[in-house]
């Protein structure tokens, strides 16, 4: 007879007999933001069928949680957003392939992956497609390295942004070894070397990804997610400013879960400058849920586990006691030992669940640290080297802003002026302020014909605080559009659209010859678009480019169809949007208005 003792720590059998909990948040619908990322795309992937391995539960659901989420809150283009369920090794290596080429320069490609990991013998990560064999893990896996390595080949991506619901060890979510009897090495820590890389994984070694019933998904993707809906605005250091840095959603995923009692450990990143990606921002953002309903789901959720670890041991000697009859009825008189061996076995039998402990001390402690230096230690908020208004070493005040107006608007704002606005910016709050600072820096900028300067102040304002004023994004997008670089197309559709949404604001004449100008703006430069997918389809068959060039006629077709009803509705010249228009769709009928 084996011996039993268990320790579960994903017990997920039998769920349903534990007493009901507080409901937990949704995740699900993601926030709409009308926010619009144009450069970004995504590649989501989620496994859950496995042929030969356990089921990694809700796999599929928080992959399409995360897909939501990149469409509806980030504001990807459904175009740019690679999802697939169930997926064998070729097709996520040729969807990561495509992935490289959809995001644009500037962007961040993001990559999602729920479903089961390993390591290898040196260490290495792997992702395990659905055709994974139990007998070797390694035979069809994907190295961690290579997928990432696909993803950066054409060096488009300014970031990449890795997370992954997965463990690397031998646990699968439901708490029991992924293959019996398999002992797996430690994996290699995640690689910093690359600035533009970064990863977020549900644990940092050969932990599990643990369920969360309650939420009907992965643990790691319930706080996750709910941090990117806004719930960790203000982790860090405790003043929500109206959006989530890496550092803020990774460390809310970190103290959530154990908040729930889930002793986890994911992998947070190291680095500073990386923490401070930005997100998810807006007006949208969400107020997670309080202490008290995190306490009443732990409690609720570590009943639930307890539950389903004790049923699970009753019947496991169920099923064990039937084989001890029949051996002991069929061994006769040396049957005596076989039931003594089953009350050894059995007659102390235990079942351990793991139960993280929060200390909410720990959390304020981490706030102190992350304000240490400009807070002055525990001391008032003064930010490092002097009061804010004042350049540091430069003498030069800039806490009067209207005496700086006519100076910025003659490309005359110095150094030292410049280089206090930014540290206002920096240290600001308010984002009425915030707004006014910004616009010095880029008036002056525009009047001191300094165009990169602007470009970046102008992407910087309208990426981080504020993109309300349709003149912004309409100069902005102008801009993008009279430089003619590919590169730029969809990023000057991205801010007409964003422009087109504030039109409003506009009245008489000027509405009107905006809108047109918008409207032919994003018509010519969806056209560019498709010419360029199509050259590069001619020039090589496969199905990525199909893909792409089918793609790209669609828009092409639709945003000269809507200049062209714009046009023809206010009177202004057709002709041009008319050739587009037909152009785009092949045929005169789609362009014709009905009769």
């Amino acid at each position: 007879m084996r011996p039993r003792s268990f320790i579960l720590l994903l017990p997920l059998l039998l769920a349903g007999m534990a007493a009901r909990a507080a409901d937990a948040p949704d995740i699900d619908p993601a926030v709409d933001s009308a926010e619009r990322a144009g450069r970004d795309a995504a590649l989501v992937i989620g496994n859950e069928g496995y042929q030969g391995l356990p089921q990694a539960i809700w796999a599929q659901d928080d992959a399409r949680s995360f897909r939501e989420w990149a469409q509806v809150t980030r504001g990807i283009s459904s175009r740019r957003v690679l999802f697939v369920a169930d997926a064998n090794a070729a097709t996520m290596k040729k969807l990561a392939r495509r992935a490289s080429w959809r995001v644009r320069k500037r962007g961040t490609l993001w990559v999602y992956y729920a479903g089961h990991g390993t390591v290898d013998d040196a260490g290495s990560r792997l992702l395990l497609p659905v055709d994974a064999d139990a007998g070797n893990l390694q035979s069809r896996a994907i190295r961690l390295e290579d997928l990432v390595a696909m993803l950066r080949k054409t060096r488009r991506a300014d970031r990449v942004l890795v997370m992954m619901d997965a463990g690397f060890g031998n646990v699968a979510r439901d708490g029991l070894d992924l293959v019996p009897g398999r002992n797996a090495v430690e994996p290699a820590p995640f690689p910093t070397d690359d600035e533009r890389v970064a990863y977020w994984s549900a644990d940092r070694g050969l932990g599990p990804s643990h369920p969360f019933e309650p939420a009907k998904h992965g643990l790691f993707t319930w706080t996750a997610m709910g941090g990117l809906r806004g719930w960790a605005d203000g982790e860090v250091d405790g003043r929500p400013d109206g959006r989530v840095t890496l550092a803020e959603a990774q460390l809310y995923a970190l103290r959530v879960g154990r908040q729930l009692g889930r002793d986890v450990d994911p992998w947070r990143d190291p680095r500073s400058a990386q923490g401070t990606w930005s997100l998810a921002q807006g007006e949208h953002l969400e107020e997670g849920p309080d202490d008290s309903l995190l306490d009443a789901l732990g409690q609720a959720d570590v009943r639930r586990r307890m539950d389903a670890a004790e049923q699970l041991v009753r019947t496991d000697a169920t099923l064990f006691w039937e084989d001890t009859v029949a051996q002991a009825q069929a061994a006769g008189s040396d049957g005596k030992a076989i039931i003594e061996a089953f009350v050894d076995d059995f007659g102390r039998s235990s079942a351990t669940i793991s139960w993280a402990v929060s200390v909410p001390e720990v959390r304020e402690a981490r706030r102190i640290l992350a304000t240490w230096e400009q807070m002055g230690g525990l001391g008032p908020a003064v930010p490092a080297g002097g009061a804010v208004g004042t350049d540091v070493g430069s003498g030069e005040p800039c806490d009067d802003i209207i005496s700086l107006e006519s100076p910025s608007m003659l490309g005359e704002l110095s150094r030292g002026q410049r280089n206090c606005l930014e540290a206002r910016i920096d240290a600001e709050r308010l984002q009425t302020m915030r707004d006014s600072l910004s616009r010095l820096l880029i008036v002056n900028a525009q009047a001191a014909g300094e165009e990169a300067g602007w470009e970046k102040l102008m992407m910087r304002h309208l990426e981080d605080i504020d993109r309300s004023d349709p003149d912004l994004c309409f100069s902005f997008a102008i801009h993008l559009h009279r430089t003619r670089e590919l590169e730029n197309a969809e990023e000057a559709i991205r801010w007409a659209d964003v422009a087109l949404e504030n039109k409003q604001r506009w009245t008489g004449e000027v509405h009107v010859k905006r809108v047109y100008g918008l409207l032919r703006l994003r018509a010519e430069a969806g056209n560019r678009l498709w010419v360029d997918a199509e050259k590069r389809y001619q020039k090589e068959r496969t199905s990525d480019t199909d893909a792409d060039a089918r793609d790209y006629r669609g828009l092409a077709k639709d945003t000269a169809r809507e200049w062209l009803d714009y046009a023809r509705a206010s009177g202004q010249p057709a002709d041009a949007a008319y050739r587009l228009c037909i152009s785009a769709a092949g045929t005169r009928e789609f362009c014709t208005p009905p009769r």
